[in-house]
Formats: structure tokens, C-alpha cells, sequence
């Protein structure tokens, strides 16, 4: 509502001029006031939300989020609003690399996975310097245990896989299944030269050695079965070192001499499968059974495999022995047969 000037001549000109030039600039500074007025409103309503209204409520949402939290003051919300977002884009950024840490290991999966083509891979072991946990296989940080270098094995692997072993006793029963790769070789990382077997021991002892399923050309050296007792079964026979439905074993200064003849189920080699097996320049004594070769498989024993106060030698049952031993290995038994098996010894052939 504007002042109201004054308009009849009941009061003199000059009077009613000031008069109506002080109304006019009242007018003008209440208009004036009036447009600030209209302005901070739509400065309120930007900050307010749902605006547009009269009621003082207005005032109160515009501190209420989305959640229905209702904060203090208007900067509180808005600076919680603002530590949200720099949350999420943290854990966006946590995420991203998660992701990269996934990719990589992915990579070293597909790594595992797929040996690198023709390349050599040694892995070394050492009972008194490794560690499963911090060790990456090579010689300055070498595994703990054996196992641990086999589970990194690639699965398809066209290079050659050497599992290097320091001195010392793994009781460890190895397994290497659904390997497929040109050769692996398991071996001490000591060059043994002709040691004589029948009087030293080897430098590298393990419970057992098991392979299956695999495929390739595979080569145990230097080492020595222990705690064969407490050794693991498989098809109802204990075992040493184990070859089922796998490539060719070859058993290289091999040394088995803990007495197991009263241990009627216990086998120092099984051969099962399709498999082929190599036996030379070993030592066995008192043991239950050297060889056992069953299911179409075929194992062949050196001349240079010696022992004595063996129960049984060699096995054939429904597989195949070739025995090249000489006298020097003795056996109370030195060759069954059993179904269909077939023993061949320097020509003459046993079935």
C-alpha cells in the first residue's frame, strides 16, 4: 500500500508540496525495500527444498535428506550431503583397484594356468630357508614344502618343470594331478655322481610321491621314502611313489629301506593304468612289495636295482614287468602274476 498525498487546498501550496515530495520519496524507498524483499525470497527458495511455500515448515525440510534424517542446520546437511560423496567416490576408487588386483591375479592365474611356450621353469624348495607364504619359488626365496611348488605348477605347460629340493625331511605326501607338460622333474638340488645307495642315505626324504592323471615324462632323483608306514593308500595299497593313468615315471637313485614286510598292503612303486614306469639305479630292502603293476600298465626294472629281504619284487596283475634285475636284488617272491599279466626277464616270458 503507497502514502497518500494530499490533493484539496485546505492548507497552503507550499506545505502540501513538501509534503507530497516527502510521501513520494517514501514511496520510492518502500518500493525499494520491497523489491530486496522479493529477492531474498527467491534467494530462500533456491536454498530451500520443495520451495515456493509460505509455511515455516519450509524452513525444516530444507534440513531433512532423502533418508529422512533431519539435521541441525541447513550447512549440516549439505556438508554431510558432501562427505557421502567423497565416501563414494573413495570406495569407487578402493573398487577400481580391487578390480586391477583381480585382473592381475587373473593374469597370474591364466599364468599358472599356461606355462609360458619352450621356456625352462625352476622352483626350489627348502625345509630350512622357505616359506609357503613369502617365498616365490626361486633359489633366494625357495617354498617351504614341496606341495607348495607343485599347486604353482602350470597346468598346461609345454616347458620343462624342475622342482629343486634341499637337503632335509619332508613328510609330505606330494601330489601332482591333471598336470599336462613336456617334463617335470622332481629332484634333489645336489648332483649325487654314483652314490652308493646300499650304504648312504639320500639327501631328500619324503613320504610319497603321487601322480595322477597326468601327462608328460616325470623324474623322481636322489630321494629317499620315509614314515613309509603312515604313507597314503590308493585302490587299497600304501604307497611310496605312484604313477595312475599318467605319462612315464622314471625313478633315478630312488632309495626305500624302512621295513615294511609286515605291512601287507604297502607297495614301494604302483604302477596303474596306462602309465609306464622306469625303475634304475635304486635301492630297496625290506620291503612289502617293490613294484606293483596293474590295469594295462608297464613297468621296467634295470639291472642296476638292487636290495635284499624284499617279500615280493614285482607284480604283474593284468599289466606288464619287464625285469632286467640281476641276483643282486633279492625278493622271497621276486616275480607274480596275477589275471592277465605278463613278465618278460632277458627274454623269457612269464604269463
Amino acid at each position: 500500500m503507497e502514502l497518500l498525498k494530499l490533493i484539496k487546498n485546505r492548507i497552503s501550496s507550499e506545505w502540501k508540496k513538501k509534503f507530497n515530495d516527502n510521501v513520494d520519496i517514501l514511496n520510492r524507498i518502500i518500493l525499494g525495500q520491497n523489491q530486496k524483499i522479493d529477492v531474498a525470497n527467491k534467494r530462500i527458495d533456491n536454498v530451500v527444498l520443495h520451495s515456493g511455500g509460505d509455511s515455516p515448515n519450509e524452513v525444516v525440510d530444507a534440513r531433512v535428506n532423502n533418508q529422512g534424517e533431519t539435521f541441525e542446520t541447513l550447512e549440516e546437511r549439505l556438508l554431510a550431503s558432501e562427505n557421502k560423496h567423497d565416501e563414494d567416490v573413495n570406495q569407487l576408487e578402493v573398487t577400481q583397484n580391487n578390480q586391477r588386483l583381480q585382473l592381475e591375479q587373473l593374469n597370474q592365474a591364466i599364468g599358472k594356468l599356461v606355462g609360458t611356450y619352450g621356456a625352462t621353469l625352476d622352483l626350489y624348495v627348502s625345509d630350512e630357508r622357505g616359506d609357503d607364504k613369502n617365498g616365490d619359488g626361486t633359489e633366494e626365496k625357495p617354498f617351504k614344502t614341496i606341495q607348495m611348488a607343485v599347486n604353482v605348477m602350470p597346468l598346461i605347460s609345454s616347458s620343462q618343470i624342475t622342482i629343486r629340493i634341499d637337503d632335509g625331511v619332508y613328510l609330505e605326501d606330494i601330489v601332482l594331478r591333471s598336470i599336462n607338460a613336456l617334463r617335470i622333474d622332481i629332484r634333489t638340488i645336489q648332483n649325487l655322481g654314483a652314490l652308493d645307495q646300499s650304504k648312504n642315505d639320500m639327501p631328500v626324504k619324503v613320504r610319497s610321491i603321487g601322480f595322477f592323471n597326468c601327462t608328460g615324462y616325470f623324474q623322481i632323483a636322489g630321494i629317499q621314502a620315509v614314515d613309509q608306514a603312515s604313507a597314503p593308500a590308493y585302490g587299497g595299497r600304501k604307497y611310496s611313489f605312484l604313477c595312475e593313468q599318467s605319462g612315464y615315471l622314471a625313478l633315478n637313485q630312488v632309495r626305500c629301506v624302512e621295513n615294511t614286510k609286515a605291512i601287507s598292503n604297502h607297495v614301494a612303486v604302483y604302477t596303474g593304468g596306462s602309465s609306464k614306469c622306469h625303475i634304475y639305479n635304486s635301492y630297496f630292502s625290506n620291503q612289502n612289495q617293490l613294484n606293483l603293476s596293474i590295469l594295462m600298465s608297464e613297468t621296467r626294472i634295470a639291472q642296476d636295482v638292487l636290495g635284499n629281504g624284499n617279500n615280493i619284487g614285482f607284480e604283474a596283475s593284468d599289466a606288464t614287468v619287464r625285469d632286467g634285475s640281476t641276483a643282486s636284488l633279492v625278493a622271497t617272491t621276486k616275480q607274480k602274476i596275477s589275471g592277465q599279466g605278463l613278465i618278460i626277464t632277458k627274454g623269457t616270458v612269464m604269463s
